[in-house]
């Protein structure tokens, strides 16, 4: 009997020690689900917004015999409703960094936005305008499509993010390129879209930043919080905020001074998530050549970020690529979604971040190409995340899992 019971106790010790790696004994952990869901083969660009019931609308790009279908459908706690389309297209933008957008208001209308590109005109790179489009029965019908911003030159309009303002009102920001024939700088800008579909109060939020770098926004108790890569004449790239106090917005300012130098757009953007007041970052930065992946803290609406924390960086041949997504749990604990590359093969992992405890498990979701992996998003149902990721590279189709922190 002593021995049968020092046996159940080595594996009982043996399969603690296995729950704690596959992540399901520590606090820090994450489960993870597939999930299929209603993206066709050949599906792209994936994103994700909540619903004022607190469920995830999922929408893509996916082919359709006359171009590209944009569609979506919700996630409730059980299943996705049925796909429905928003517009179908031949000249979409394609590009899984600057997705469309469809965004569900209190009012129970919808409001999409997405990018078309324009005939190649006399720059080297053929420009886009951002539409919008809007429905007040749940997706059957939309309105007339109608451009978000007032400038009509042939440059860039692009990488938009959205946030519901009020029960029939979205706020949207976005890189404009309207002063680059006369400056070379892309702004910042800034409107309001209204449930019928119509924009208004557009504005210039900052007139130099980054002019390919996903853009984030989100609601907090004050207004809206955007988060860029700001630009500066020397050459330094790091990422700002901007925040909007009682309907006005105020000056941009560095999130965390990385000091980037790099000349060039490096395609990463910063995301941002919030609980009540509560308010976290992630975002990728190169400083002296040395890649990292921060993860920042507010408890004040983002006013300030005084808790940076270095989730990934540079070993070797290991180095973080970016392109985060994050959620923000009802702990004040952080999941957090990137690429990584090491060995020439690229993969997305997860870890659940925490502003008091500095340890962190890293779990792996998927693998490719970093083409192949796309831009993730991700935003919470519950007490779970919804990630999605993929649809670009050799392998188009949107992926979707459940991630649940232990």
């Amino acid at each position: 009997m002593r021995l049968y019971a020092q046996l159940a106790g080595m594996k009982a010790a043996v399969l603690c020690a296995l729950l704690v790696l596959s992540g399901c004994a520590r606090h820090d952990q994450i489960a993870i689900t597939p999930l299929p869901n209603p993206a066709a083969p050949g599906s792209i660009t994936p994103n994700e917004t909540e619903t004022p019931d607190g469920q995830v609308l999922l929408s893509w790009l996916e082919p359709d015999k006359d171009g590209q279908a944009l569609r979506f459908a919700i996630r409730g706690s059980q299943q996705w409703s049925a796909a429905k389309t928003v517009v179908i297209r031949k000249n979409f933008d394609k590009y899984a960094e600057a997705p469309p957008w469809v965004l569900s208001l209190p009012d129970q209308s919808l409001l999409a936005v997405w990018s078309e590109q324009l005939p190649k005109g006399k720059s080297k790179w053929a420009g886009n305008y951002l539409y919008t489009a809007a429905s007040a029965d749940h997706g059957k019908t939309w309105s007339q499509p109608a451009i978000v911003h007032s400038d009509r030159t042939d440059g860039e309009h692009s990488f938009a993010s959205m946030a519901v303002r009020d029960d029939s009102h979205a706020t949207i920001i976005w890189l404009d390129s309207r002063d680059y024939e006369a400056k070379h700088t892309y702004r910042l800008m800034s409107a309001v879209i209204a449930s019928s579909g119509g924009v208004s109060d557009e504005q210039t939020l900052d007139d130099d930043v980054c002019t390919c770098c996903p853009t984030s926004l989100v609601r907090t108790g004050t207004g809206c919080l955007a988060a860029y890569r700001n630009h500066t004449r020397g050459e330094i790239r790091d990422i700002y905020t901007v925040r909007e106090q009682a309907g006005e917005w105020e000056s941009g300012k560095s999130l965390h001074d990385d000091g980037w130098h790099i000349n060039a757009c490096p395609v990463n953007g910063a995301a941002l998530a919030r609980r009540q007041n509560e308010v976290a970052a992630a975002w990728y930065t190169g400083i002296e050549e040395k890649a990292s992946l921060e993860v920042a803290f507010s408890h004040d609406g983002g006013v300030t970020f005084p808790l940076v924390r270095k989730i990934d960086a540079a070993r070797g041949q290991a180095q973080p690529i970016g392109r985060p997504a994050i959620a923000l749990l009802d702990s004040g604990n952080a999941l957090v979604a990137w690429i990584t590359r090491a060995n020439g093969t690229s993969r997305l992992v997860a870890a659940q971040v925490s502003s008091q405890d500095s340890r962190l498990h890293r779990v792996e979701l998927a693998h490719g190409t970093t083409d192949s992996l796309g831009y993730p998003r991700m935003q919470l149902v519950g007490s779970e995340a919804l990630l999605s990721w993929g649809g670009a590279g050799e392998s188009k189709q949107v992926r979707t899992a459940i991630l649940r922190a232990q």
